[in-house]
């Protein structure tokens, strides 16, 4: 009896600590950052901060579509987008001051933004496939790469008190050390200078030569090539943003906890939001079955590689996610 009250106690740790540790990393990562604004008088920061929130939940939309469309090229150009943003948005986190110079970026770019990419879903929801419609669509993919150049000159715009002042202070250093009889002059790599020779760093001269580290995984798409055979695809994109890894890793650890632990009443099928799964395990709770079949399943992800079990299970889950919204 101390045995089976043990191992109760044992499995409702480790899954609290799981649920834990998912609900705190998604409060992190879609939380409302708070600005600062306590010198600043109260109408202005009401503003500040409304159209801080407008562009934050501007954000968390174009970040959950990216994870749900299918289509990787738009996929890939939201992720330059993102970054941009996110870069941006961090910025004016730290400078709140600076965020009504952002009004194009927030009422203008990101929210033609976010209207491209609902119309985009929409248009993917129907599966239609004629020439106007794929027309359509990468007409949509061209302007979400025209914004990606308007982020960045938005952001510059932001930034251009603080390059103007650090090019001003960059002048004076120059005429100081110029007074003093120091020479500043600036060496033009990969020019040729009057004898032929091509100018290159010499700060490389004394480093070595650093060879490209081997592949460890082979993304979906990329398959091994036999010899003698040629790649059709050769810059074929990976399944998912490097940048998404750790939370993948972290939802195949608690899937496979889930299985190992908890499988006999399905939890890892309830996590993957197979409901119909899930309550069949747990009927069938009072048979070895279920355990053994977890407890296989478990194994499984734990050493599944990541690029396959995104491609099994989290891209699966957000179409699933998006097939229940047009149910609705």
């Amino acid at each position: 009896m101390d045995d089976v009250l043990n191992y109760l106690i044992v499995i409702l740790m480790t899954t609290g600590v799981i649920f834990g540790g998912k609900a705190f990393w998604d409060w992190k990562k879609n939380r409302t950052p708070q600005l600062d604004l306590t010198e600043l008088e109260a109408e202005r920061a009401q503003y500040l901060q409304e159209n801080f929130d407008k562009a934050t939940a501007d954000y968390n939309y174009l970040e959950e579509a990216r994870t749900i469309i299918t289509d990787r090229e738009l996929s890939t150009q939201l992720r330059r987008l993102q970054r941009t943003a996110k870069n941006l948005l961090n910025h004016l986190e730290k400078n709140p001051e600076r965020i009504a110079l952002a009004y194009k970026f927030i009422d203008y770019y990101q929210d033609r933004a976010v209207k491209i990419v609902k119309q985009y879903r929409e248009l993917e929801d129907t599966e239609l496939s004629t020439d106007k419609v794929q027309d359509l669509k990468t007409r949509m993919k061209q302007m979400l790469n025209a914004l990606d150049e308007a982020y960045q000159d938005q952001f510059e715009h932001i930034l251009n008190d603080q390059i103007i002042s650090a090019d001003a202070e960059l002048k004076v250093m120059e005429q100081q050390l110029n007074a003093e009889g120091i020479k500043t002059k600036t060496i033009d790599v990969g020019q040729v200078d009057e004898y032929g020779n091509v100018r290159i760093d010499t700060d490389l001269l004394d480093r070595p030569i650093e060879s490209e580290p081997p592949r460890k995984f082979f993304p979906q798409g990329i398959q091994r090539r036999r010899r003698g055979e040629v790649d059709a695809h050769p810059e074929e994109l990976p399944p998912f943003p490097e940048e998404d890894r750790p939370q993948i890793v972290q939802t195949k650890l608690i899937q496979s906890a889930l299985a190992i632990f908890l499988g006999s009443f399905g939890a890892h099928k309830f996590y993957q939001g197979k409901t119909l799964q899930g309550v069949i395990y747990f009927l069938l709770s009072w048979t070895t079955l279920p355990m053994w079949i977890s407890l296989v399943e478990g194994i499984r992800y734990l050493f599944m590689p990541v690029e396959d079990f995104y491609d099994q299970y989290v891209r699966d889950k957000g179409r699933g996610k998006r097939d229940k919204r047009n149910r609705r």
